[in-house]
């Protein structure tokens, strides 16, 4: 748990194989697993993890070193966790958030030390793993919609289920993309069950956020496809609109028709409100873990039908939350992880690293602008995806370095 290490694989040749490498990826893929299928066993898989990175890390302490983006990510939790607590009033401590940071760290570390290949006679890769994921997402959302029509799929919110559309579904255009014969349209299929189901679910985060990856793809593209791309994926939604497939039209017409009277809109404003009443030192470092739950109650129009306990927007949460200070460091760390993989992917050496350095800044957009409108950041719901994203980018940059 201790860092996303980098590991020499060419001397520690043994590490492909062994019951703790086993364990640590089997247990990467049931913590992946539990949550893209909502089956709520994610903690145990995630201390599995953090048990499994340790073993490891004390099996081969010698040949590891904390990589430059795990140093930082642990500075971060460190400083994050140290404020959020400090500067809460007084009275009950709530350990959640704790744990929402940290244990999340041990699926990024066990991401980036996971063997590059498992298995004895095949050597399985990881790649037709998170593959096979991806379609059967899509497969079990199907039947779980059929079976449970007043449920959202495998979840009780429409906004979950939205946010692993659009994590799923770069994925399975990645591999529509790379992928040949029989397998391209069985990856095809998949991709279009994957954005019927995020119509179905009337999210629109989810859909901005579809559109926002899918427009961060443009400047990875040849010149001369920069603008027919850009005017093709500004026509889908238009086309989805006249079609009114799954109520789009009506949903879109209510946002525009009432965006001033909007849930949204109007938590935003009283939040701005609340913050203004801040101190200066408020200001600067923030109010402390929960302490908007406990404070908006006052402010909200709300208050007589529900409490919100987070303002569905991350600046204005985070800024609550931890001031300029923490607003400042969340910004900057999201940045230079873009900023990396952008470059990452640029200078990639061949074309498959730089697909796979595109698909990442993909589905590194899509989690942030879904859960940026839709759940608290220092949830679980948020945290514990992006772990698996983070660790996927950590692992990316050390196999660029490895191979460059």
């Amino acid at each position: 748990m201790i860092g996303a290490v980098a590991l020499n694989e060419r001397n520690l040749p043994k590490f492909q194989g062994g019951f703790f490498a086993y364990f640590l990826t089997a247990s990467i893929y049931g913590y992946a697993i539990s949550l893209l299928f909502g089956f709520g066993t994610h903690q145990i898989f995630l201390y599995c993890c953090a048990a499994g990175g340790l073993a490891l890390l004390l099996r081969f302490r010698r040949g590891l070193r904390i990589d430059r983006p795990m140093a930082a990510l642990l500075a971060l939790v460190a400083v994050l966790t140290a404020q959020g607590y400090l500067m809460a009033s007084g009275g009950r401590v709530d350990f959640r958030f704790l744990e929402h940071l940290l244990w999340p760290v041990a699926a990024v570390a066990g991401v980036g030390m996971l063997p590059e290949r498992f298995g004895n006679r095949r050597q399985l890769t990881h790649k037709p793993v998170v593959a096979v994921l991806a379609v059967f997402y899509v497969v079990a959302q199907w039947l779980a919609f059929s079976i449970y029509p007043d449920k959202f799929g495998l979840f009780s919110n429409p906004h979950f289920p939205a946010l692993y559309c659009v994590l799923t579904l770069p994925i399975l255009f990645y591999f529509s993309a790379v992928t040949g014969g029989w397998l391209r349209w069985l990856f095809v299929l998949a991709s279009l069950g994957d954005a019927l189901l995020l119509l179905k679910t009337q999210s629109r985060p989810g859909f901005l956020a579809l559109l926002a990856g899918s427009l961060v793809i443009v400047p990875f593209l040849a010149v001369r496809y920069r603008w027919m791309t850009f005017v093709a994926i500004l026509i889908i939604p238009g086309l989805l609109y006249a079609s009114g497939i799954y109520g789009f039209d009506a949903r879109m017409d209510d946002l525009f028709g009432n965006l001033l009277k909007e849930e949204r809109v109007a938590i935003w404003i009283e939040t701005s409100e609340m913050q203004l009443a801040s101190s200066v030192l408020e200001w600067i470092f923030g109010h402390g873990f929960g302490q908007f739950y406990r404070d908006y109650q006052a402010y909200s129009s709300f208050h007589s039908v529900v409490d919100f306990s987070f303002p569905h927007n991350f600046l204005l949460e985070l800024l609550y939350s931890h001031g300029m200070v923490g607003l400042i460091l969340i910004i900057t760390a999201y940045g230079l992880f873009f900023a990396k993989l952008a470059v990452h992917a640029a200078t990639a050496d061949n074309s498959a690293r730089r697909q796979v350095g595109i698909l990442l800044i993909v589905v590194t957009t899509v989690h942030l602008v879904h859960a940026f409108l839709t759940l608290p950041f220092f949830s679980r719901s948020t945290l514990y995806p992006l772990s698996l994203v983070l660790g996927a980018g950590f692992r990316f940059f050390k196999s660029n370095r490895l191979n460059g």
